[in-house]
């Protein structure tokens, strides 16, 4: 079973549905990184007060800070990569 072609009205929406989207999460990134750089300097500060409670809640924040810039990073390169394919999607139409 074959499908019809999208019609370039298509492509085009899904590419202005995936730049927004995109732009959203590069915002949501830019964020994350700086609640990453606060982080650390808060573990920086536990490390040199010798408070173990602290140096552990500091060193728990950075560590979910991390993460969550790693998964809207991946996200991001998804989103970068559906992009590229809808790119060609509509260069291929042409």
């Amino acid at each position: 079973m074959t499908t019809e072609p999208r019609n370039v009205q298509e492509i085009l929406a899904d590419q202005f549905q995936l730049t927004a989207e995109l732009s959203s999460l590069t915002g949501e990134y830019h964020r994350l990184l700086q609640k990453v750089a606060g982080s650390g300097f808060a573990r920086q500060l536990a490390e040199q007060s010798n408070d173990d409670a602290a140096l552990a809640e500091a060193d728990r924040m950075e560590v979910a800070a991390r993460f969550a810039a790693d998964s809207c990073e991946l996200r991001i390169n998804d989103l970068e990569l559906r992009l590229a394919a809808l790119g060609r999607e509509l260069a291929a139409l042409r």
